[in-house]
């Protein structure tokens, strides 16, 4: 798996791969690179990652981007330097209702995280210490889910 990668020093980065690692677990190859979260700035990485000598051993069997529009940016480097991956599935993240989720509706990706609202559940806990000034959780965790969902993804041959 080619992973295209927020910024190497931001903690989001960090956190959102050691999710994707923990989520995979073993048996996977996954090759990692750093962009800016932006469109351009995926093409850039993927376009730089694809000159090095070591891409001639690697093909990755999907790619998969921390944003949408990282995986929108490497689709596009893929499409020009390497037409043979572009039908490789493109995997983003965020997926918002114009964002992400159009661009699998439109194709262009093969599906995408969505991850829920934080401003919600933020609201709600300070709703509860309001009147009491108890501290609140340290951490809430939003569960994500997949568009499709899963059950609608369509399988590859290997």
């Amino acid at each position: 798996m080619l992973c295209v990668q927020g910024p190497a020093d931001s903690t989001v980065s960090a956190d959102r791969l050691a999710g994707l690692q923990q989520t995979l677990g073993t048996g996977f190859t996954l090759r990692g690179v750093n962009g800016d979260w932006t469109e351009a700035g995926g093409e850039k990485a993927v376009s730089s990652w694809l000159r090095l000598k070591t891409t001639e051993t690697f093909r990755p069997d999907l790619v998969a981007a921390q944003n949408d529009s990282l995986a929108v940016g490497a689709r596009k480097a893929l499409e020009v330097q390497r037409r043979e991956w572009s039908g490789l599935p493109f995997l983003g993240c965020d997926g918002l209702p114009e964002g992400g989720q159009r661009l699998v509706a439109e194709g262009r990706l093969a599906a995408t995280v969505v991850t829920p609202s934080n401003t919600g559940p933020a609201l709600e806990l300070v709703a509860r210490w309001l009147p009491t000034k108890r501290p609140t959780p340290r951490e809430t965790l939003l569960v994500p889910r997949s568009h499709p969902p899963e059950d609608r993804l369509k399988r590859r041959r290997p």
